[in-house]
């Protein structure tokens, strides 16, 4: 086998072992989240001193765990098929893998293809589901859910309030009895405070975001940050098709001829 086969093949291997080590971890993790969650939060706890998966709710870590586990199990095993078919030079198992991944190419190319044709469809949908959860929103601590940590962590970090204004809030029931007008979330901070303690309760221009909705911060910031996600997604792509290629190009070398039937001929008695 020739140098540049020899570099496609340690290429592939090594890979296809970082994307099996990685399944194999979020596989571990999803099923450790469904056999034992509590001793999984307890440890992240520990680790980050934070409590965002103790105060998440049950059903979505649930869903987290399913995810992990079917994200997991497909990359453990195309990786290991892409892994043991370069490493054993196995013909049949490297033209499976590369197959799957043209396959997974296609899919993603139709995503996105559907992504940009419903653009419309899509973005009022995402409005109608941002204001869904804004109706979960709780007020009070010992409440604190799932939908108010994320609703929070978005509003402190793009400088907004609500979907498209802090009006979205009148729309929850637990927010409603509490007197205030926006979230903390919403208003402006310094040094970890807020900057005007009246905020909550009669917030300005001047010291919260009150005005600015969260879906166009959002839309905003992809918007600056664009150039960076079409050089992803464009090295994505680029690293798939490199590896297909490998993977067929190996395929092809690795048809030797004792894959191949010989005829032998047998001496003939008289």
């Amino acid at each position: 086998m020739g140098c540049m086969s020899q570099c496609a093949k340690y290429f592939l291997c090594f890979f296809n072992f970082v994307f099996f080590v990685a399944g194999g971890a979020a596989l571990a993790v999803g099923i450790w989240l469904i056999a034992d969650r509590n001793s999984f939060t307890n440890l992240i706890g520990k680790i980050d001193q934070t409590e965002i998966l103790t105060k998440t709710d049950a059903d979505v870590i649930s869903m987290i765990a399913y995810i992990l586990i079917v994200v997991g199990a497909l990359t453990f095993v195309v990786s290991f098929l892409g892994y043991c078919g370069a490493m054993f030079e196995s013909r049949c198992l490297l033209c499976v893998y590369g197959i799957l991944l043209l396959l997974v190419l296609i899919l993603q190319c139709i995503v996105v293809g559907l992504a940009f044709g419903l653009k419309g469809d899509a973005e009022k949908e995402t409005q109608n589901f941002l204001k869904s959860t804004i109706k979960h929103y709780a007020a009070s601590e010992d409440r604190t859910e799932t939908v108010t940590l994320a609703w929070d962590g978005i509003m402190t970090q793009l400088h907004c309030c609500g979907v498209d204004n802090y009006e979205d809030f009148r729309d929850s029931a637990n927010w409603a009895g509490t007197g205030k007008r926006v979230p903390e979330a919403c208003c402006i901070m310094e040094n970890g405070l807020l900057k005007d303690s009246n905020c909550p309760l009669s917030p300005t221009m001047a010291n919260s975001y009150y005005q600015t909705g969260c879906y166009k911060a959002i839309i905003t910031t992809i918007e600056e940050n664009v150039a960076i996600v079409i050089g992803v997604a464009a090295g994505l792509v680029f690293v798939e098709l490199l590896v297909i290629v490998l993977a067929l190009y190996l395929a092809c070398c690795y048809w030797r001829p004792q894959h191949v039937y010989r005829c032998v001929e047998l001496p003939i008695k008289e």
